[in-house]
């Protein structure tokens, strides 16, 4: 998804329709079980609400997500399905490899915020969101 060129262009009444997102929704949710040990082993109580506070909205992303049409903005790009969810895998293998809890909770508010941007609808904000979890990625 780095070059818009290779995108189609939405169209009026276009939408990205979240029940071909599975994935991304069921990456969401696996992240947020992938806590589950790190909170268990937390030395402290903040780590331990830490790590709570980003499983319930990992949750959340997840459920707004479920049976929602987004109306893509016509004359951006056309993000599809496949496009989201080709970004929340990469994302989750990338962070399945992060090794520090702290490191990989700023990897998991990148992806985060990547669905934030996605639930809005514009495919020119959802590409550049995408290049940006893309970089975060790297660096993790």
């Amino acid at each position: 998804m780095s070059d818009t060129t290779q995108l189609a262009t939405a169209n009026a009444g276009d939408t990205l329709d979240t029940a071909d997102m599975q994935a991304s929704i069921d990456t969401l949710l696996a992240l947020a079980d992938s806590l589950n040990e790190p909170k268990a082993k937390a030395a402290t109580v903040q780590e331990v609400q830490e790590l709570g506070r980003t499983q319930q909205e990992l949750g959340a992303m997840a459920q707004a997500l479920v049976n929602k049409q987004i109306a893509l903005l016509a004359g951006e790009a056309k993000i599809t399905a496949a496009h989201i969810d080709a970004a929340s895998r990469a994302a989750s293998d990338a962070i399945a490899k992060i090794a520090g809890v702290k490191k990989k909770l700023q990897t998991i508010g990148k992806v985060l915020d990547f669905f934030a941007v996605v639930l809005r609808g514009s495919g020119t904000k959802i590409l550049e969101a995408a290049i940006g979890l893309k970089g975060a990625l790297v660096g993790a």
